[in-house]
């Protein structure tokens, strides 16, 4: 059921007497290590994998630099993965377009539901920081495509066919990364995600998760655990995660902490 999300954000709007939020992550990109034998990008910070190499005799080595990256840096880019510019620039438009339609268009698909196979957010009180987060996103299932097309927005009329494409082109890139990766009992980083934004120009994201299904068993990598290295996290089901994740109120917190052991 691999969602989707459209998101775009005007700016963020202060209530009385909040003060100037600090960023989520605050190390800055000059002292994030760069890796030996994995390509970086110009300015240096990020770690950019070639998908090209995971189709040839290149694979193990590519394996590696994943594997490499998610645990120096938490995150990486990716080159040659196939998508065409076209299908990308298509997606983007079309997000733009929703978000840009009168309000009752949009508010068709506003639920309070969070297992809503489509559901747009408007916007959120974070009361840890005293400050409302104007924000809209359009999440929605898109896997298999045919399946969940008929509950997306028909208006602008071009969201169907531009999404459906981009969706299918990304699921491609989506298996053949989770195919190169494990569970990694905590030796992979997990960052929290951070964007800088004003009230002058607008920012639109388009982020595809790759889910396991409800009942689909998560836990440590069994190779990864032994006497030295015990397990970090409890075995749990996606359905338990995914039930759990929105009781995360604070964004600060990290999600998987609810599955250490000693959470209970």
């Amino acid at each position: 059921m691999s969602p989707t999300l459209l998101q775009e954000v005007s700016d963020h709007h202060a209530l009385a007497g909040a003060k100037k939020a600090s960023y989520t992550h605050s190390d800055p990109l000059s002292e994030i290590p760069t890796l030996s034998g994995v390509d970086i990008s110009a300015d240096g910070s990020t770690p950019v994998i070639d998908m090209e190499a995971l189709l040839d005799p290149r694979r193990s080595d590519a394996i590696k630099q994943i594997g490499l990256a998610c645990e120096k840096n938490g995150f990486f880019a990716v080159k040659n993965h196939g998508i065409p510019e076209m299908k990308i620039n298509n997606m983007l438009d079309t997000a733009r377009e929703f978000f840009h339609l009168p309000d009752e268009e949009r508010l068709k698909f506003r639920s309070a539901d969070p297992g809503s196979v489509i559901r747009l957010v408007t916007g959120f009180q974070d009361k840890t920081r005293n400050v409302f987060v104007s924000r809209q996103s359009l999440k929605f299932h898109c896997h298999p495509v045919e399946e969940y097309k008929s509950h997306w927005p028909s208006n602008p009329p071009s969201f169907r066919e531009n999404v459906g494409e981009y969706c299918e082109s990304v699921r491609k890139v989506e298996v053949a990364i989770l195919e190169a990766q494990a569970i990694s009992n905590y030796k992979y980083k997990s960052l929290l995600h951070q964007a800088i934004v004003n009230c002058e120009k607008e920012r639109v994201s388009i982020a595809s998760y790759c889910y396991p299904s409800d009942d689909a068993m998560i836990g440590p990598a069994k190779k990864l655990i032994d006497k030295v290295h015990p397990a970090i996290y409890k075995d749990f089901t996606y359905r338990e995660f995914h039930e759990s994740m929105w009781r995360v109120k604070c964004s600060t917190a990290k999600r998987l902490d609810l599955f250490k052991p000693s959470s209970d």
